[in-house]
């Protein structure tokens, strides 16, 4: 892992890498004045077809990679996430109640709000979540130091640090509180032989947590350095076989909860896959489409959400070979994000 610490700001960036936005799909032809009814529904026919075959050749064909070539190991970018987090992950919008449900499976995972903050949500506790378990990795050790106060560790992250209501400071200071004091509850079914087998275990993130919160100002003698010591059981489940990602596409996707999601997602079953498979969208919404209604809006809106979140990935993830249906997503085995021999 070498020696040198892994600063959230390797995670996160001051300048994000930017992203193309420009659409691959076909543009369709308008028609002028003079064009018949005929000849206009001609043009929207060829039009359609024309995308239609653009899309089941690659529906997330992006021009150019938003990565160099270098390695993450190389470029000193390689980071990880917890395992049990990237097969089904938090909620990407604000949650009422204080539990949280997500299934993929086998696995059902349970978050609950046990310090009062509520439950975390969208992209600050995702990426807090990948330096915890980066550090974790790379010190063995339960203890993980922020710094001298939230402010500076913001800063660190490449968030400018804004005040108000809706200014950023509130906005991750309040999410940092969901975090800590969350527990995380995950349960494994089987059936072998006719037997049914259930299991699980109950994870508090952390046992203790001290953050130094300064939004103006530090005091003239700076305190003590904020931290937080993850619990027993939490800390084993990062180090357990962690995901390795590419700290470099996690900068250039930071502000799309479902894209950094369906990065690691995509990471983690492309090191495995060894022949075609589909994925159904409905599996995909089951596991990471919480805030989308189980009813046909519900699930083409998912679907197009999507979509539009794995362009990005592709991005970033130029190797990715997937390709989308009507009512699945085609993987197809491609050369891993993280070369196994750097894991």
């Amino acid at each position: 892992m070498g020696s040198e610490p892994t600063s959230a700001r390797d995670i996160l960036g001051a300048n994000a890498i930017a992203i193309q936005e420009e659409s691959p799909w076909p543009r369709p032809s308008i028609p002028d004045s003079g064009t018949s009814a005929s000849q206009s529904r001609s043009i929207v026919q060829k039009n359609k077809r024309r995308a239609e075959d653009a899309s089941q050749a690659s529906s997330f064909l992006w021009p150019t990679p938003a990565i160099p070539i270098e390695s993450a190991q190389e470029a000193g970018a390689l980071g990880f996430m917890a395992k049990f987090l990237v097969q089904t992950t938090l909620p990407h919008r604000e949650q009422p109640g204080t539990q949280y449900i997500r299934k993929d499976g086998n696995l059902t995972l349970l978050i609950s709000d046990v310090g009062g903050a509520g439950l975390p949500y969208g992209s600050y506790p995702r990426l807090i979540l990948i330096w915890m378990t980066t550090e974790a990795v790379r010190t063995a050790s339960r203890e993980l130091e922020l710094g001298s106060s939230l402010s500076r560790f913001m800063a660190q992250l490449g968030l400018q640090a804004t005040g108000g209501h809706w200014g950023t400071i509130s906005r991750f200071r309040d999410q940092m509180q969901r975090l800590v004091g969350s527990a995380i509850s995950t349960r494994w079914a089987d059936n072998a032989g006719g037997e049914e087998l259930s299991s699980g275990e109950n994870l508090l993130l952390a046992d203790r947590f001290c953050l130094w919160w300064t939004p103006q100002s530090l005091p003239k003698e700076a305190p003590a350095k904020s931290s937080v010591v993850l619990s027993v059981n939490f800390f084993e489940q990062l180090v357990a076989a962690p995901v390795p990602l590419d700290l470099r596409a996690v900068r250039a996707i930071k502000r799309s909860p479902l894209a950094l999601d369906l990065y690691a997602w995509a990471t983690r079953r492309m090191s495995y896959l060894s022949r075609p498979t589909l994925i159904s969208w409905e599996s995909l919404r089951r596991s990471f489409g919480a805030g989308y209604a189980d009813t046909p809006q519900g699930r083409s809106c998912f679907r197009a959400k999507a979509i539009e979140a794995f362009r990005r990935v592709v991005t970033v993830y130029p190797e990715l070979k997937i390709e989308s249906q009507e009512n699945c997503l085609l993987l197809r085995p491609s050369g891993p994000h993280i070369p196994k021999v750097l894991r």
